[in-house]
């Protein structure tokens, strides 16, 4: 058994609220790769806005000790961003966890958005048993065999509703915080293999979603 645990905090914005530092990444990411291989099978660093967003991959009864490696890194993240007097965002840290038997093909997307609204899922959560969790900020959904596809999952985030709602399905260099009635939503993809990462890959990274960006950009 597999636990998938993600977990997003503020750690300091450049400009407000706009960006993560990159050196403050790089901070967080050096402590989990000491950990990859042990603690971890696996994890990726990766951001939205000005939360820094790790995605990790370890062992069912070894959550609490991967639980330390994330405290550790963020802490040092935490201490780089204060030197620098990095604007610190109140909101709340975010986390979730999924655990499972990995399947023959075991693919998963992982949603991150510029908002930390309680709502923001609302409508958009599969219901399917141990497919999906959703938190502030975060949802990550189990995909492809007997779950919805990757690209019907996707295919909901083009419906105008979510449009009309401010929702814009960026890549994730365009995924920084500029507007207040326009809420940026990146969708990272993966593939799992004995607890090993294949991705991310940026899935919103492509003209498709245009017009979708454009009917939220409107508003």
């Amino acid at each position: 058994m597999y636990t998938v645990t993600v977990y997003s905090q503020p750690l300091g914005g450049i400009a407000g609220c706009t960006r993560v530092f990159p050196d403050v990444l790089q901070a967080v990411d050096k402590v989990f790769r000491k950990a990859k291989g042990g603690v971890l099978h696996d994890f990726v660093v990766t951001h939205m806005g000005d939360r820094v967003v790790s995605l990790m991959v370890c062992d069912a009864e070894r959550t609490a000790e991967a639980e330390a490696v994330r405290a550790e890194a963020y802490a040092v993240g935490e201490k780089i961003s204060a030197e620098r007097k990095l604007f610190k965002n109140p909101a709340p840290a975010s986390s979730l966890t999924l655990t499972f038997e990995e399947r023959e093909s075991e693919a998963f997307v992982l949603f991150l958005a510029g908002s930390a609204d309680g709502t923001i899922w609302n409508g958009l959560l599969p219901a399917g048993e141990n497919q999906a969790a959703a938190v502030p900020a975060v949802m990550l959904c189990r995909t492809e065999g007997e779950f919805s596809s990757t690209a019907e999952l996707l295919e909901t985030f083009a419906d105008a509703s979510v449009s009309a709602r401010g929702l814009s399905p960026v890549s994730l260099c365009d995924s920084a915080i500029v507007r207040t009635k326009v809420t940026p939503v990146v969708a990272l993809g993966f593939s799992l293999g004995n607890g090993i990462l294949t991705g991310p890959l940026d899935l919103f990274d492509t003209p498709l979603f245009d017009a979708c960006r454009y009917r939220a950009s409107e508003l």
